[in-house]
């Protein structure tokens, strides 16, 4: 009896210490909910995501759904069809995908996930940055404080729009692990789990955040040899192989690599971040100014730090001299701990300033020679800008470390600065808050019940031309104004069950997305129209069905030319010909 009361006095302990990170992470979901409202939250609210990014990484998830699991992980055969893509291309998160597929058979359609992964993103960041804060204090109300700093990070906010880029955590959990203590052999073999922990984790959410976090680990297992000697030699040189062992073995099963979708992307140099980044809030602050940057792409490269938190860093700063040369106190910070952290977050952001430097949008240094030998390794991280946010984590962190320490006496006037800081941040923020997300959308406009008619009768739903591109552009020629594409049409074909052959994707193969356009209009020349294929057709490019009336059936449905082969007796056909078009020029309605 008295064990048993001893190891509940103990969970009980352990279970107090987390109060502060729970309740920090339960600021990070009201953040959320404040600044874009809970209708995100319900997963048959699909609406708000109908356009942009956020349409292409739902729409993967509607097809993948529908497909048995097969390599590579997270294969959409359905989705592009018929060169197929990844949840991993559709940046549908797919480590969300790939636990939920089990369940697609009891979910509703529609079913959407980004809501919900985004609320566990700001709960993490919250929770997680309660918990490094933590290295520093071990007072309650300061560990809170600290993780409602992290969960303001104007960094995560501003990627909303990418939901699968919000995971912000896996680069608090990396920092935790370099900064925490970790004293003799045991220790750094469970520092070592921790580290791999995150890295695949951060493998099967989004390649970006796999690059910074493989760096971020790196650091952790060069710490521990060099600095506490905790580590082997052959230990570390195992533990790095290890890290990118893992990481290519990931990508290779989740199809990033070995497949014959390129991995690189022109642009690399332009999608970067300014050098004063930090402190740029763009339109963000209701205290600071916007500073231009190079162009709009630049946003990428976002990595305002907030007036309070930058209030914080300087008081930081101040209250460290003090506590160091005035009052001659004893406390020093861990200054060797923390150099091979601190020389990765540099080198990530001389990354993320990229080959074109550039100051408040204006060229200062072209450093293109100097990348050009290594494109092929860094043009699939074109976007290089976001490689700024380890170095915004990890001045937060210290703006803490450095208050925190400096203050360990007086604890309530640190509890006192994190607050204000936070007060200060809220406010510089607000404008943020005010602004309208989340909002229902008009995307629906095929409203005829007739399109359901499809099912059962044809397998595929075709645009002619087709839509199949990149960021850049590569794949399939955009047809031009007018075109049928949206959201909409590869909503249905989820719905019903149909492939779909368009698709925005994070990368395609172009030889092999242009030579199906090109096969498709050659098939379409010569008259040969597929029986179990149904054709939206743009305006501009009706002639080669028009002119085989005998082997094609085209009507308008919902102001859309929608045709199919004569070949085959169906319902839908019968639709077709009671909407029959004419050799006419077509207009929409």
């Amino acid at each position: 009896m008295r064990d048993a009361m001893g190891a509940v006095k103990n969970m009980w302990a352990r279970g107090r210490e987390y109060v502060a990170a729970l309740l920090a992470g339960a600021f990070g979901v009201f953040w959320f909910i404040q600044a874009h409202g809970d209708r995100a939250l319900n997963p048959q609210k699909v609406d708000w995501l109908m356009e942009g990014d956020w349409s292409t990484h739902l729409v993967g998830w509607l097809f993948f759904r529908n497909e048995p699991l097969r390599f590579p992980l997270g294969a959409v055969p359905g989705l592009a069809h018929p060169l197929g893509t990844t949840v991993g291309f559709t940046d549908s998160t797919p480590l969300v995908a790939l636990l939920l597929r089990p369940f697609a058979g009891v979910l509703p359609f529609p079913f959407q996930y980004v809501g919900l992964w985004l609320a566990l993103c700001f709960f993490l960041q919250g929770f997680l940055g309660s918990r490094l804060t933590a290295l520093f204090t071990s007072h309650r109300l300061a560990q809170l404080l600290g993780g409602i700093l992290f969960a303001l990070a104007p960094v995560l906010l501003w990627r909303m729009g990418h939901e699968s880029l919000c995971a912000h955590w896996l680069v608090l959990g990396l920092l935790w692990v370099n900064l925490r203590d970790w004293p003799d052999a045991a220790a750094a073999r469970r520092a070592l789990a921790v580290t791999f922990l995150l890295v695949g984790l951060s493998a099967t959410i989004h390649p970006y955040l796999s690059a910074m976090a493989v760096v971020l680990g790196a650091a952790a297992l060069v710490r521990l040899r060099w600095v506490d000697g905790t580590l082997s030699w052959r230990g570390l040189g195992l533990g790095l192989g290890g890290l990118v062992a893992l990481l290519l073995a990931l990508f290779w099963l989740f199809g990033y690599l070995g497949t014959r979708t390129p991995s690189g992307i022109e642009g690399f140099g332009h999608v970067s971040s300014d050098v004063l980044s930090l402190i740029n809030p763009l339109d963000w602050s209701r205290l600071l100014p916007a500073l231009p940057i190079a162009a709009r792409v630049q946003g990428e490269g976002f990595g305002y730090l907030g007036v309070g938190v930058l209030l914080l860093l300087g008081v930081g700063v101040g209250s460290a001299l003090l506590a160091r040369w005035r009052w001659r106190s004893d406390w020093t910070p861990h200054w060797k701990r923390v150099v091979p952290l601190a020389v990765c977050c540099l080198l990530l952001a001389v990354y993320a300033f990229s080959s074109r430097i550039t100051v408040m949008g204006r060229l200062v240094l072209d450093l293109q020679a100097l990348y050009q030998p290594v494109m092929r390794l860094v043009e699939p991280f074109r976007s290089s800008g976001r490689f700024i946010w380890p170095l915004h984590y990890a001045l937060l962190t210290g703006a803490l470390a450095l208050v925190l320490g400096a203050w360990r006496r007086r604890p309530w006037v640190a509890i006192g600065l994190l607050a204000l800081a936070v007060g200060v941040q809220v406010f510089d923020l607000s404008r943020v808050v005010k602004r309208e997300r989340f909002q229902s959308l008009s995307w629906n406009g095929l409203h005829s019940p007739d399109w359901r008619r499809m099912k059962d009768d044809y397998r595929h739903l075709v645009l002619f031309p087709p839509q199949l591109h990149d960021g850049n552009g590569r794949g399939c020629p955009y047809p031009g104004r007018g075109a049928p594409f949206s959201p909409m049409f590869a909503y249905h074909a989820a719905s019903l069950g149909m492939t779909f052959n368009s698709a925005y994707l994070a990368r395609v193969d172009p030889a092999a997305a242009q030579a199906y356009c090109t096969a498709l209009q050659q098939e379409a020349e010569r008259g040969e129209f597929q029986p179990d294929t149904v054709y939206v057709v743009h305006p501009a490019y009706l002639a080669p069905f028009l002119r085989h009336p005998e082997r094609v059936v085209c009507g308008r449905l919902d102001g859309h030319a929608v045709c199919v082969s004569s070949g085959k007796e169906s319902a839908f056909r019968g639709v077709l010909e009671s909407r029959r078009l004419q050799a006419a020029p077509f207009a929409r309605p």
